[in-house]
């Protein structure tokens, strides 16, 4: 199970930033994904939290987006202090 308000309050305040400037539509860049993983736990621990959009093949041209509730998360949390690590 997926612990989203954890996952935004352990994103470092420059990412969370990040997510919010992209918006909820735009696929997440490599560092982006990176940040998320790292919040999660590590390399590949984010996989919950964003999903691919579209096509799975080719790999290499896979969007990803968050899921649709940590996006709403994420935004509904915008004007709080949750995730506002420095």
């Amino acid at each position: 199970m997926c612990d989203i308000p954890g996952l935004i309050s352990r994103l470092e305040a420059k990412d969370l930033a990040r997510l919010r400037e992209a918006g909820k539509e735009k696929p997440l860049e490599p560092g982006m994904i990176a940040a998320i993983d790292a919040a999660a736990g590590g390399p590949g621990e984010g996989r919950g939290y964003y999903v691919v959009s579209g096509s799975l093949y080719p790999v290499e041209a896979r969007d990803y987006h968050l899921r649709e509730d940590v996006a709403e998360a994420l935004f509904e949390a915008e004007g709080s202090s949750v995730g506002a690590r420095s």
